[in-house]
């Protein structure tokens, strides 16, 4: 496979100091050199005697010389032999050398040697074969240093991309540990470090505006430089004013859009002209469409990564769970919340108690006055023990069994009816709530 001509630029030149290599040379000779690329722009500038520079500097610079290079190169990617010839400067004792530089079997450039006096031009004649050398020696020298150079590239390439996996496995493992963790109340804390490893501008959680079709509310945001008006205008696209091909595009697979195809339309009508590349990945809870999370860069043009996207995608199925979950807790309190109120206005008396520890957790006030004294965080295992369902009835079915019978309770001088189910408490913990009713 060949090396691609690309690669032979001034820095390149430069910095392996080919340019030198190709001065030293001509000016051992006495002669005028340059070295051009295959549409006659220079690689490496015109050196030579003073004298007559200026002259030659305009000959390869002449527009009226563009076609008889184009023709030299041509036949010179056809022979691979190097040429000597007149040129019509007005000047009979100006002679040209013209030698082809390969690289990877592809025509990479011309090294041009130029001479202006009828002295210069013997020089040039008895210099013509080492001159056809040195360019082949150039050619193998030139394509090893840039093989070893897109290996160096490469490696590091291929170095940064494992770093960066690392880096986003770390971050991933540790949002997940935080995640499990019960007393979490947001993931705003973990924004700033995926934006500064994505290096974006703007992390952007948009939810839906089940009142207004068509509009987002904007719920939590990072800010590279910080929260405020200026960032929130930047960004703040409350109307879902996607076409209805992209707002389907994102409610299923997201949308990634980078300088590679970003089109001044969608800039304009779309981000606003406020973005230069943008991630936009969806939430669902319970199945349904709840918002978006967007990953903004309006600093600069770049395209993302497909670790970056894999990175992008798996932190907004992480918050989607998170989300999930907190929901679902916040939907357990506000059931509890109304079971203690029901409990608190019924005479019969209601405790729930821990299926773990057997301590209780909450008593009603009917409860605490019959008793007589303070009973919650204590074991109430010696007044009611624990009626665990049958074993095989355990399972999510049995959370919600009721065990009923009677007993009679020695504390409160009395046979009671009692009724006995088995739920979730907060947390998920396994807890019972225990009605008695005084038996009849």
């Amino acid at each position: 496979m060949g090396v691609e001509a690309k690669g032979i630029s001034k820095k390149f030149l430069k910095k392996y100091k080919i340019d030198e290599c190709i001065n030293q040379f001509a000016s051992a000779c006495g002669l005028y050199s340059t070295l051009l690329d295959i549409n006659g722009k220079m690689l490496v500038e015109p050196s030579g005697p003073k004298t007559y520079l200026g002259e030659f500097y305009v000959t390869v610079t002449n527009p009226k010389y563009r076609k008889a290079y184009s023709d030299i190169v041509s036949c010179m990617a056809d022979t691979g032999e190097s040429l000597y010839s007149e040129i019509d400067d007005g000047n009979p004792d100006t002679r040209i050398a013209v030698a082809p530089i390969f690289v990877g079997g592809n025509f990479a450039a011309a090294w041009v040697l130029y001479a202006h006096t009828k002295s210069q031009n013997h020089k040039l004649f008895k210099a013509f074969d080492k001159f056809s050398t040195m360019a082949k020696s150039l050619s193998v020298m030139i394509e090893g240093l840039y093989k070893g150079s897109v290996t160096i590239t490469e490696d590091k390439k291929v170095r940064a991309e494992l770093e960066f996996a690392k880096e986003c496995s770390d971050l991933t493992d540790e949002i997940m540990d935080t995640v499990g963790d019960e007393g979490m109340e947001s993931l705003s804390i973990f924004y700033e470090k995926v934006g500064k490893l994505l290096n974006v501008d703007y992390i952007v959680y948009y939810v839906v505006d089940e009142e207004r079709p068509g509009h987002m509310i904007l719920n939590e945001y990072w800010a590279k430089e910080g929260k405020g008006e200026k960032a929130e205008s930047t960004f703040r696209w409350e109307n879902d004013h996607y076409s209805l091909e992209i707002a389907k595009q994102i409610k299923k697979n997201g949308l990634v859009i980078d300088k590679n195809n970003m089109t001044n339309k969608m800039r304009v009508e779309v981000f606003q002209g406020n973005a230069k590349a943008v991630m936009v990945f969806p939430v669902y809870l319970k199945g349904q469409y709840h918002g978006r999370l967007i990953f903004i860069e309006n600093t600069k043009e770049r395209v993302w990564s497909s670790a970056e996207q894999g990175f992008a995608r798996q932190v907004t199925e992480i918050i989607s769970r998170y989300i999930t979950v907190k929901l679902h807790v916040n939907e357990v309190e506000e059931g509890w919340q109304i079971v203690k109120c029901v409990a608190e206005s019924i005479p019969d008396m209601v405790v729930v108690r821990s299926l773990n520890s057997g301590k209780v957790l909450y008593a009603n006030d009917a409860f605490k006055k019959k008793l007589g004294t303070g009973i919650v965080g204590k074991s109430i295992s010696r007044l009611l023990p624990i009626q665990e369902p049958a074993p095989e009835e355990e399972g999510a079915a049995s959370e919600r069994k009721v065990v009923r019978y009677q007993r009679y309770i020695d504390q409160l001088g009395d046979i009671y009816n009692i009724a006995e189910s088995y739920h979730r408490w907060g947390h998920h913990e396994r807890v019972s709530i225990i009605v008695l009713a005084l038996a009849r």
